[in-house]
C-alpha cells in the first residue's frame, strides 16, 4: 500500500511552499470623475441652472443650498461660543430708535397718608324726619300685579261650551241622515226597486242606544267566562288528549267571535238591525 495515498501520513507534516496570488490592477473608469452627473438636480433649488450639469453651471450670484457640510470649511473659533439669548428674538424698537414707552393716562388720586387727619366737628342742618315724611308723601304707589281671574267667578263656569253644542248638532244631523236613508231603503224595497240590497220581506231599524250598551256588557261578561276556561288550557305545552285539543280550538274561535261582535257594536254612529216581523 502506498503511503502517500493514505489520509493520515507523516509526510503531511512537512510544510508546503505557499503560492503568491497576483493582484488584479485597480479599476479606473474611462470617464472623468469630476464631470457633472447627468440628470442630477442636486443643489439647483432656486436657481436657473440647466438640469444635467449640476453645480458646475450655477451662476456666481447663486448660493448652493444643498451641500455636504459648509461650502468653505473653517476651523471652530473657541471664543465664538453660543451665548445665552443669542438666538432669541431681538427686542422691538420704535421707528425713532428710542425705547417704546406707553403713554401715561390720568393717574388716580394718591392714597391718603397716615398723617392726614379728617375734618372734625362738621354738622348738617337737614331734618331727616321731615325729609323722610315728604319723600313718603310724594312717592307714587307701586303698581300691583293684576290678579288672575278665578274660573269659579266666570260667567261660563258650569256651562256646556259652545263647541260641544256644535258637536251634538253634527251627531244629531248624522243620525237623521242615516234614519232617512234607512227609511228610503225600506220604501224602495216595498216598491221592488232594491231587491239587490235587501232580501224579500226584510226591513231594518236603528238599535236603541241603551240596548246596544246592555248587549256589549253581556258580550264582555261572556268573554270573561270563556277566557277563564281558556286560561286553564292555554299554558300547557303538550296536550295529549284529542278532547282538550278540540276544546282549546273551540274556545279560541269563540273568543275571537266575541271580540269581533264587541268591536262591531262599539263602532260610532247608529246601528241598523233587522226588524223583527
Amino acid at each position: 500500500m502506498n503511503a502517500t495515498t493514505t489520509t493520515e501520513s507523516i509526510y503531511n507534516l512537512i510544510p508546503k511552499p505557499s503560492k503568491e496570488e497576483e493582484k488584479k490592477p485597480i479599476y479606473r473608469s474611462k470617464h472623468d470623475p469630476k464631470a457633472p452627473l447627468t440628470g442630477s438636480t442636486f443643489g439647483l433649488h432656486g436657481t436657473v441652472a440647466t438640469v444635467g450639469r449640476g453645480v458646475h453651471e450655477l451662476k456666481k450670484t447663486c448660493v448652493i443650498t444643498s451641500t455636504f457640510g459648509p461650502v468653505i470649511p473653517k476651523k471652530p473659533d473657541p471664543s465664538n461660543f453660543l451665548r445665552r439669548g443669542s438666538r432669541t428674538m431681538m427686542k422691538r424698537k420704535s421707528s425713532s430708535g428710542n425705547r417704546f414707552q406707553r403713554p401715561q393716562l390720568e393717574a388716580k388720586p394718591p392714597i391718603p397718608s397716615s398723617n392726614d387727619r379728617p375734618i372734625m366737628g362738621l354738622k348738617t342742618t337737614k331734618n331727616f324726619i321731615v325729609s323722610n315724611a315728604t319723600q313718603a308723601i310724594m312717592q307714587e304707589p307701586k303698581e300691583l300685579k293684576q290678579k288672575e281671574e278665578s274660573f269659579l267667578e266666570k260667567d261660563t263656569y258650569g256651562k256646556i261650551p259652545n263647541y260641544l253644542h256644535k258637536v251634538k248638532q253634527d251627531i244629531q244631523r248624522e243620525k237623521e241622515l242615516i234614519e232617512e236613508y234607512v227609511k228610503q231603503q225600506n220604501h224602495d224595497h216595498h216598491l221592488g226597486g232594491s231587491a239587490g240590497i235587501h232580501e224579500a220581506g226584510m226591513e231594518y231599524e236603528i238599535m236603541d242606544e241603551e240596548e246596544r250598551k246592555n248587549l256589549i256588557g253581556s258580550l264582555k261578561m261572556k268573554w270573561d267566562e270563556v277566557n277563564a276556561q281558556y286560561q286553564k288550557i292555554c299554558h300547557r305545552v303538550t296536550i295529549d288528549s284529542l278532547g282538550d285539543i278540540k276544546r282549546k280550538e273551540m274556545q279560541e274561535a269563540e273568543l275571537q267571535q266575541l271580540e269581533d261582535d264587541i268591536q262591531r257594536l262599539s263602532r260610532p254612529g247608529p246601528l241598523c238591525i233587522l226588524k223583527q216581523q
